[in-house]
């Protein structure tokens, strides 16, 4: 019975995270669509797609779970590889990854106002969706678990160039945040809560891809799927809670009893344009 938890124990917690945060995603969806209505032209096809491949995700998870624990139950053969289900999910982690990275870069294009820092994003972005993209292609080629340690190189570009890109813009994001405080409490206040917000989503999508690294380097099981299986959905979620949150920054909230400078009105309209995707923010 080991071989049975060794395997699918970690795919049924993925799977069952995945759904689980799935569900989030939905909510999430349905208060930006109702709350934001106004946002720039590409926002909205931008979520829809994202939710699509979230789903499409999902779809897969519970296919190869049914395949594994229904359709082969107690067949030690059939599940020592892999199947049709989980072949995807490196490339859809990838896609989603890359889209949610490139909103960031756009972000820190518009608050940074480096275009070298925002390519060089993109570019570690890209790097990692070709990465998974040949993950998947590996995959099906080698098949069994056991042999997935032959496709570890090109897995490990993907895994740490979404790692590398998380970092950098998280550390980017919270850096010039701090950086340029105001000294008006108010400010300030909305200021440290972009930089928690930062953070807290940073960090969720960097250790959960941390968490496969370590997984897949020191098991030669499916235990890597128990953190990897719910990544995609630690990036949607992370975007949507962004997008989301912008529901609390009043424009008014910016000022402190009428009194301004010129350096923290600058510094209040970068901060609402980046963070910005309604036109009525800006």
């Amino acid at each position: 019975m080991a071989v049975f938890d060794l395997i699918l124990g970690p795919i049924l917690m993925g799977t069952v995270v995945n759904i689980f945060l799935m569900g989030i995603m939905l909510v999430q969806c349905y208060i930006y669509f109702e709350r934001f209505k106004g946002d720039k032209y590409w926002m909205r096809p931008l979520v829809w797609f994202l939710l699509l491949i979230d789903a499409l995700g999902s779809c897969f998870d519970i296919a190869m779970t049914y395949n594994y624990l229904v359709t082969n139950f107690g067949n030690v053969a059939a599940i020592a590889v892999t199947n049709i289900g989980i072949t995807p999910y490196p490339f859809l982690t990838g896609i989603t990854a890359f889209v949610v990275q490139c909103f960031f870069a756009w972000r820190i294009k518009l608050l940074i106002k480096s275009n070298l820092l925002a390519y060089f994003i993109v570019a570690l972005s890209l790097l990692q969706l070709l990465a998974s993209l040949g993950t998947m292609i590996g995959g099906i080629i080698v098949k069994d678990f056991a042999s997935l340690i032959k496709i570890k190189q090109i897995s490990l570009v993907w895994l740490f160039g979404s790692v590398v890109t998380d970092i950098i813009i998280t550390v980017s994001l919270v850096w010039f945040l701090r950086r340029h405080k105001t000294g008006f409490s108010t400010t300030d206040h909305i200021t440290d809560r972009i930089i928690r917000l930062t953070l807290q989503t940073g960090l969720l999508t960097t250790t959960c891809a941390l968490g496969v690294v370590i997984a897949y380097l020191v098991s030669d099981t499916t235990m890597h799927l128990a953190f990897g299986l719910p990544l995609s959905k630690l990036y949607t979620n992370s975007l949507m809670s962004s997008l989301n949150a912008r529901k609390g920054w009043n424009p008014s909230d910016f000022a402190e009893s009428g009194t301004s400078t010129s350096r923290s009105t600058r510094i209040q309209t970068e901060v609402r344009k980046s963070y910005a995707t309604d036109a009525s923010d800006v």
